[in-house]
């Protein structure tokens, strides 16, 4: 197969925690030819969708472990299968790649699907479906957030468009001088639309990642905060350690099995805070390294089978 990765600069990706090197390696291993482009190589030529793609060699025995070759100016249907593996910020530059990989998505398969991405935020899928998020609400208004904090008095303050923790802060009005008006306008003084949430105390025993394909838990992997810290995110130096799914965690992802099929977001991360949704990472979902560390496996190898498959017969099917 040839297979294009829609990635950040190969310079900007962490290996230790680079689930799509890890893909690209396996997909090597196999003999695909894999290619990566970047959100600027992307253009329509009329209506057509092309890329400027260049070869990548994976071999993580080397530094760097991934090497580009010269670019070709290719036609995207020119392969068998599209992975969008940009990470956040969802921008409108981000928004323009999508409307162009759109184009391109009825002739070949594009995961996850544009439209679908188009359609959804990390931050608010988990609003989807009732009952399965903290208490939230979404905001430009400091007055909105000011009463918010008067009812919850600890909450914590995300963008809606970045990643691993990037941005979020937590505010309380119970140990220190701060108010609720004086929450409400430092979390919104940037004029931009934040998710506030309750604080959910039980991050402490960690924040659970589960990697969702095509509706089914492929793998988990618990990520404790560092001393000190509240962020469970493994870039914000969070510690990792197995783990087991709750028949509630269980519940809750088949909850979702029919909006995220509907949207074509066949790659998911779930995000559960003591069974607590908190997000649904579908732009780039991740955490596979630290899924493998911790269960002793090599799930590449069942998720590259399942993408074999997509790019084989186009249909939507779950890893055996």
């Amino acid at each position: 197969m040839d297979v294009l990765f829609v990635l950040d600069p190969l310079e900007v990706l962490i290996l230790e925690t680079e689930t799509s090197l890890l893909l690209a390696g396996e997909a090597a291993r196999r003999r695909h030819r894999c290619w990566v482009s970047h959100l600027g190589d992307l253009y329509l030529l009329g209506r057509a969708p092309r890329a400027w793609a260049r070869p990548l060699d994976i071999d993580e025995a080397l530094r760097p472990p991934a090497r580009l070759g010269p670019a070709e100016d290719r036609p995207l249907d020119s392969f068998d299968l599209v992975l969008m593996r940009k990470d956040p910020p969802v921008d409108i530059d981000y928004f323009n790649a999508l409307l162009i990989l759109d184009r391109a998505a009825g002739d070949v398969p594009v995961i996850n699907d544009p439209g679908g991405l188009l359609r959804s935020n990390e931050k608010l899928l988990p609003l989807e479906v009732p009952g399965v998020a903290a208490p939230s609400v979404v905001t430009a208004d400091p007055r909105v957030v000011t009463e918010f904090v008067r009812e919850h008095e600890d909450v914590v303050v995300k963008p809606l468009n970045e990643f691993s923790g990037r941005g979020i802060a937590r505010y309380s009005t119970r140990d220190s001088d701060l108010d609720a008006d004086s929450v409400g306008a430092l979390a919104t003084h940037e004029g931009r639309h934040v998710i506030v949430q309750r604080f959910l105390p039980e991050v402490e025993r960690g924040d659970k990642r589960v990697l969702v394909v095509a509706g089914e838990p492929l793998g988990w992997v618990n990520r404790l905060p560092r001393p000190g810290s509240f962020r469970a995110n493994i870039h914000q130096g969070a510690r990792v350690e197995a783990t087991s799914l709750t028949d509630r965690e269980r519940e809750i992802i088949e909850a979702f099995r029919p909006l995220l099929a509907e949207r074509g977001l066949e790659l998911a991360g779930f995000d559960f805070i003591g069974e607590i949704l908190t997000e649904i990472n579908v732009t780039s979902p991740s955490a596979l390294r630290q899924i493998n560390q911790v269960m002793g496996e090599n799930l590449e190898r069942r998720l590259m089978d399942w993408l074999e498959s997509r790019a084989r017969d186009g249909v939507r099917c779950a890893p055996a």
